[in-house]
């Protein structure tokens, strides 16, 4: 049974207000991950697994109360019923990937209702021989680690699995010198990402519609993707992310001349905090990263890249931004409006890398083939790219507007391809 909760309201963070109040009609905020069963777990255990492990933390039970007056709440729902949240249903013949893709763009394209707590999972029946489960999560609730959290927790291995340590860790001065140096810092590094011109105009950018599109990838093995990365001395991300630059330089290629274009990607970067407790919150600031589409030589995209996360890593930028974000969700509606598009309209993809089980995991004694995440992206951009590396493979997931990829296999394709050829050359 749930514990019970000595207060039936609880005030959102400030940087949970933000995400919840990013949300709009073309870009839902909401994390999206799929879980593929080697053979199909039945309901009633999914069931009790969420009733057991999922409801004791309050905020599935929760509802968001936005006053007309005031910083919006949390409260527990008191029509909550777990029918509402766990749908079971089929997915149509054949039952193959192309099938799979349709119906999770479909449930992507949707928002999630206000009025009841903000998530829902989908058991979905028919895929190959096996099943699956989408899972859909609000970002006010939490972030991409909190969420590969909160899923190990579900599953048979339980506590025995922990997400591997990522991100930067939040600075903690200790004189007044040492806070002087980090304030002034902040400060430097605000003023550059608000007078950083937008990147320029491509088919990646315009007017966006309600309808998503989502594909994935097929897994790629880590171990020869890490060992070109030890021989380029690289970090796997950098690696990954070249993949993606090569992808889309062939995609926008197709459209018109790279030369001289500036293409930029907000990067989420987990801002670790000692005090931060257990339960579901949001850690991520967002920051900048030049994609360098004209460079034609893969290494020398890669060492691009490489250097530019590196210098990441040494900058406060992070940390500033996550600041932004709290300072948002405590201004007014109007406000934060403004201050998304200011910091969106400077960039053209979301590009997020999240660590899954480092093994394979099971549910009710169902063994997980496949883990998937499309995280929610903000403003006006309109393409998220998302990586997650599980059982010793990494996928990627795209989720774009339909109005600027149609057919986000291409870009999969593309993808797969720089992956392959960084991954044989490197060295």
């Amino acid at each position: 049974a749930a514990p019970r909760v000595t207060t039936n309201r609880e005030p959102l963070r400030a940087v949970d207000a933000a995400w919840l109040r990013m949300d709009s009609p073309t870009n839902a905020m909401v994390i999206n991950s799929l879980l593929v069963f080697r053979d199909p777990p039945g309901i009633d255990g999914i069931r009790a697994l969420v009733e057991d492990r999922l409801l004791v933390h309050r905020r599935f039970r929760q509802r968001v109360i936005e006053p007309s007056l005031g910083l919006p709440h949390w409260e527990l729902d008191p029509q909550f019923d777990v029918s509402a949240h766990l749908h079971h249903i089929a997915l149509p013949a054949p039952g193959d990937q192309a099938a799979l893709e349709t119906l999770v763009s479909d449930l992507a394209s949707t928002s999630l209702d206000r009025q009841k707590p903000l998530w829902q999972l989908y058991l979905i029946d028919g895929v190959g021989k096996g099943g699956a489960l989408l899972a859909r999560l609000h970002h006010s609730m939490g972030d991409g680690v909190a969420l590969v959290r909160f899923l190990l927790g579900l599953t048979d291995e339980g506590a025995l699995l922990s997400p591997p340590e990522v991100g930067v860790e939040a600075p903690r001065p200790s004189g007044l010198a040492e806070r002087a140096k980090l304030a002034s810092a902040q400060a430097l590094a605000l003023g550059r990402m608000l007078l950083l011109p937008p990147d320029s105009n491509t088919v990646l950018k315009g007017e966006l519609g309600t309808q998503k599109r989502v594909a994935w990838s097929e897994p790629a093995g880590l171990d020869p993707i890490k060992s070109a990365c030890r021989r380029q001395g690289v970090k796997l991300n950098d690696l990954l992310v070249a993949a993606l630059t090569g992808a889309l330089a062939r995609f926008l290629e197709e459209h018109g001349r790279i030369d001289g274009l500036e293409l930029r990607a907000l990067v989420p970067v987990y801002v670790r905090d000692a005090s931060a407790g257990d339960e579901l919150e949001n850690h991520f600031g967002l920051v900048y990263v030049s994609l360098p589409i004209a460079v034609r030589d893969r290494g020398e995209r890669l060492r691009q890249l490489h250097q530019s996360f590196e210098s990441i890593k040494a900058q406060p930028d992070a940390v500033v931004a996550l600041g932004v974000l709290g300072a948002l969700g405590v201004a007014s509606t109007e406000i934060e409006h403004i201050g998304i598009q200011l910091f969106t309209r400077k960039a053209s993809v979301m590009i997020t890398n999240v660590p899954g089980p480092p093994v394979e995991i099971h549910l009710t004694g169902s063994a997980l083939s496949e883990m998937l995440v499309w995280a929610p992206v903000s403003g006006q951009i309109g393409v998220g790219l998302s990586l997650l590396s599980y059982a010793g493979q990494v996928r990627l997931g795209v989720a774009a507007d339909a109005r600027r990829l149609p057919d986000p296999r291409v870009l999969v394709r593309f993808y797969e391809e720089e992956l392959a050829a960084l991954t044989s050359t490197a060295g």
